[in-house]
């Protein structure tokens, strides 16, 4: 009779899906990090124009999107499970970045002296905040998978060395823009 090594194979998938979920993590870092402000407006002009948010105070309104999402880029991984909770299972697979800011707005922004009201149940507010996220990440995933293409063509480096990652990043910078503000091409 053959022993299998459960624990040997337990310990394999552990350490696989905690690389994914490092991957992810970087993944979703890079994107605030480059559309922060990209996010930030189009989610305060989609709030106010879908009337979600009332307010009589427009520019605070969008200083406290921008503080969520300043929050949201510092909050270590137990800080951000702890801080979703209440609303975990609100949707199949939902996109972490749009769970975070309807939380934000459930919890912060409906509390803050500038907003006269939040309209709409959790899920429409997640649909209307996952709306602007969607369509700003599938840009970015877009510029990020043409970058990676124009690597690939480069026989000289390989995919995980060292000379690689410079070379991607240099790429994706010249690309993008600078992080959080800087000019950022069309």
């Amino acid at each position: 009779m053959k022993h299998l090594n459960t624990d040997k194979e337990q310990n394999k998938l552990i350490k696989r899906l905690e690389q994914q979920e490092k991957k992810q993590s970087i993944q979703r870092d890079r994107f605030l990090k480059y559309k922060m402000n990209e996010i930030h407006s189009s989610l305060t002009q989609e709030l106010l124009m879908q009337k979600v948010v009332e307010t009589d105070n427009a520019g605070a309104f969008s200083e406290l999107i921008l503080k969520g999402l300043k929050k949201l880029q510092k909050t270590s991984e137990f800080d951000y499970k702890y801080f979703i909770a209440p609303i975990r299972g609100l949707i199949p697979r939902s996109n972490p970045i749009s769970l975070y800011m309807t939380q934000f707005i459930l919890e912060d922004v409906m509390n803050d002296p500038c907003v006269i009201d939040v309209f709409g149940t959790e899920e429409e507010i997640y649909k209307a905040v996952n709306r602007v996220v969607s369509n700003i990440n599938l840009k970015f995933e877009r510029a990020e998978e043409k970058i990676m293409q124009q690597l690939s063509n480069n026989k000289s480096i390989s995919p995980g060395s060292r000379d690689y990652d410079i070379a991607f990043e240099e790429l994706f910078h010249k690309t993008m823009g600078d992080p959080q503000g800087g000019s950022i091409p069309q």
